[in-house]
């Protein structure tokens, strides 16, 4: 799994905290039970490794951690917008996301979830540098196209939705600090296969798991089509 420098290496699987089947079993036996195995881990994942969505804590200090985050905000309807013009740490401004709804034929919404469609994820597995080290990202200007169409959450296909490189991280502070407390937009990094999902309109999951006090939180992001 790809992992921001920012972020830590994870997630670890602590090895000796699984049993495999036959070694439970035989816990069992002798007991009245024979046929009986349960095996169970322990796995060590930063927030903000894998597929995880941001909380306006992350950048805010007044902001929501990922608990107060009501579910509403992490699912519902949602669209995936092409952007893969972009290129290599290519800016993603308003002009290019204005284009890419056209050629969707589909209008942003209060409350949608936005997609951003750059094609960064095909660099994985194989090529973790390009993928975290040359990947496009909102521009400052295309955050707050962003969040001006009351977005409910932002995601991308690369390690960061900022471009590669941008130490000041203008998305980040328009979406999560900026109008932050009462008003942010969350953000969702490292997606993959967005241009599989066949609509450019469906309902979209990112719901986190409700870790108290997190700035963020791993999630299993999927798209539901009707």
């Amino acid at each position: 799994m790809a992992n921001h420098p920012n972020h830590g290496r994870s997630p670890l699987f602590l090895s000796g905290t699984r049993m495999n089947h036959e070694q439970a079993e035989d816990t069992w036996r002798g007991k009245g039970v024979d046929d009986l195995s349960l095996v169970n881990g322990f796995v060590y994942i930063a927030e903000h490794n894998g597929t995880h969505i941001d909380a306006p804590f992350h950048l805010h200090p007044d902001g929501k951690s990922i608990d107060d985050i009501a579910l509403e905000e992490c699912f519902g309807p949602a669209v995936w917008l092409d952007v893969s013009t972009a290129g290599p740490c290519g800016g993603i401004g308003p002009d290019l996301l204005e284009r890419a709804a056209a050629n969707a034929d589909v209008k942003v919404q209060p409350g949608d979830a936005v997609l951003l469609y750059t094609g960064w994820d095909d660099y994985l597995p194989d090529d973790e540098v390009t993928y975290l080290e040359n990947h496009p990202g909102l521009s400052a200007m295309g955050a707050q196209w962003i969040h001006e169409r009351d977005v409910s959450v932002v995601g991308i296909d690369c390690g960061n939705v900022d471009i590669a490189g941008d130490v000041s991280m203008p998305a980040h502070r328009v979406l999560l600090r900026d109008g932050a407390p009462d008003s942010y937009t969350l953000i969702v990094e490292n997606l993959r296969n967005i241009n599989s999902i066949p609509s450019h309109r469906f309902i979209f999951n990112a719901a986190p798991l409700p870790l108290s006090g997190a700035t963020a939180s791993p999630i299993r992001a999927f798209a539901i089509i009707n």
